[in-house]
């Protein structure tokens, strides 16, 4: 507590209790020196702020008009000192991050559940946006974390693996593959694809068309499409997509999921190395924490039959 602060407290103290030896004794300081730091607050400010005899001691007008301030200047002192102490370990502030719009459906609700019971004093803000548009934010200071599927990032921005993720075929309800417990990329050579445009991830979109490659085919895209918004298509007709298993959160009439043999994605988390904010650090463990738990329970198979969510 500063000086200031200090003769506040004293000066609340003696108003609340009348006394200056009972005042003395709360404040675990002699009598004398409580006495001076009450002089020094009246000489400080120009006024007599108690009205003293040698029988009573009350409040002057001027004491009145100004405890009520004094007591909120106390609450704000305090509120500062703990913000303060909180900031400086991490447990106070804002974090902005953007995710990929399949870490929104399933991981990002239970890392939010996570961070908030353990840190309630941070603020989270989240927004959707694909990988090349997280880099861009990530260095341009607008984003504290992303969630993306990049194998590289740009000079100052660092990246960690937090799981992979089985890849699944988006198909309509009625197709002839629905009902599969697993196929192979290849059986979706014929098939008209919906998909993500380009731009909005470079890697992981020439990662895909060259898997479809390796398979023996290159992909008809019909529909550029992403998210939710590609499963309404395929549920629509107009094509089959490929997902991965965050995916399974959602319980879309007209589609199934069926997953590919042999075909995972990685997920990472990225920020920039010289980010200073102290939150960060907390929120990044609780990433890392959470990933865990879901990775294992990836790798010991789907927690549910693929075509019934």
């Amino acid at each position: 507590m500063d000086a200031d602060a200090r003769l506040w407290l004293s000066f609340t103290t003696v108003a609340e209790e009348l006394h200056y030896g009972r005042a003395a004794e709360r404040l675990h300081i002699t009598q004398p020196a409580l006495s001076r730091q009450i002089r020094d607050l009246e000489r400080a400010l120009g006024v007599t702020l108690f009205d003293r005899t040698s029988r009573r001691v009350a409040l002057s007008r001027a004491g009145q008009a100004v405890l009520a301030q004094a007591r909120r200047a106390l609450t704000e002192s305090d509120r500062a000192i703990t913000l303060a102490r909180l900031a400086a370990h991490g447990d106070w502030g804002e974090l902005s991050i953007s995710v990929l719009p399949a870490v929104a459906l399933a991981l990002l609700p239970a890392i939010i559940r996570a961070h908030r019971d353990a840190h309630p004093a941070i603020g989270v803000t989240v927004s959707e946006s694909f990988d090349d548009e997280q880099l861009t934010a990530l260095t341009a200071g607008r984003i504290d974390a992303g969630f993306l599927r990049a194998a590289a990032a740009p000079p100052g921005i660092r990246l960690q693996t937090l799981l992979t993720e089985p890849v699944l075929a988006g198909l309509p309800a009625d197709h002839r593959l629905a009902r599969h417990d697993r196929i192979a990329l290849s059986e979706l050579a014929a098939e008209p694809f919906v998909f993500f445009p380009r731009h909005r991830s470079v890697l992981a979109y020439d990662e895909f068309i060259a898997s479809c490659r390796v398979a023996g085919f290159s992909p008809a895209i019909v529909q550029e499409a992403s998210g939710i918004s590609a499963l309404g298509f395929v549920a629509a007709g107009l094509g089959v997509t490929v997902v991965t298993a965050s995916y399974q959160a959602l319980s879309l009439e007209g589609v199934r999921f069926v997953p590919v043999a042999g075909h995972r994605l990685t997920l990472q988390v990225a920020w920039a190395a010289d980010n200073t904010n102290t939150a960060l650090p907390a929120f990044l463990e609780t990433a890392r924490q959470i990933a865990s738990q879901t990775d294992r329970t990836l790798a010991a198979g789907m927690t549910s039959p693929p075509n019934h969510p």
